[in-house]
């Protein structure tokens, strides 16, 4: 198996299922976009399901890289809204329709997104809860903090939640962003 043609195959099928989802992207969809064979991707990968775990996997492991160098040390707080900022990069780039096409049609691949989401939660709280120790937020309910942030940020990322409103998903993510660790923040006393 040729990594190279893995990795020209994942960041192809990346960009044509996060432009027009799973569903409507087939092997000869990708085989012409890569100007190779059919076969040549069948030597890599048994099939488009396989293929849409490995993006998904490659986007989460993006996600999770993000998390692992978020080192809270004396400012848990400016650690986490760092992090947030960085993987917003990460959320942007998933298509809506993308994610759904897998929610419905990979359910195998869609609990691991779950499975991964439950993980980034628990990393989240342990900051707040950090940044509580340190005195630097506020008593807030670590859990259902996270658990609103990331509702929201799912919310957002819906392809007609914004549009209609005039705002693009960076300006509102950046919004959210600002709000939740704002929010989470005591207010320093000089």
């Amino acid at each position: 198996m040729d990594d190279s043609n893995q990795i020209r195959i994942l960041q192809a099928a990346d960009e044509l299922f996060n432009t027009r989802g799973y569903k409507s992207v087939t092997i000869s969809d990708l085989a012409e976009k890569l100007g190779m064979s059919k076969k040549t991707i069948y030597q890599s990968f048994s099939g488009k399901e396989e293929i849409a775990a490995a993006v998904m996997e490659s986007v989460m492991g993006r996600i999770a890289d993000r998390f692992e160098q978020m080192e809270p040390g004396d400012d848990p707080i400016a650690a986490l809204r760092s992090t947030l900022t960085q993987v917003k990069g990460e959320i942007v780039h998933l298509n809506p329709i993308f994610l759904e096409d897998i929610q419905k049609l990979l359910p195998d691949v869609w609990q691991r997104v779950q499975e991964f989401r439950v993980h980034k939660i628990m990393q989240i709280e342990h900051a707040i809860r950090a940044a509580q120790q340190l005195g630097l937020a506020t008593e807030i309910d670590a859990r259902l903090a996270t658990v609103v942030f990331l509702e929201t940020v799912q919310s957002l990322i819906r392809p007609d939640s914004l549009a209609r409103h005039g705002f693009s998903i960076h300006e509102a993510l950046d919004a959210l962003i600002d709000i939740f660790v704002s929010g989470i923040a005591k207010r320093r006393t000089d």
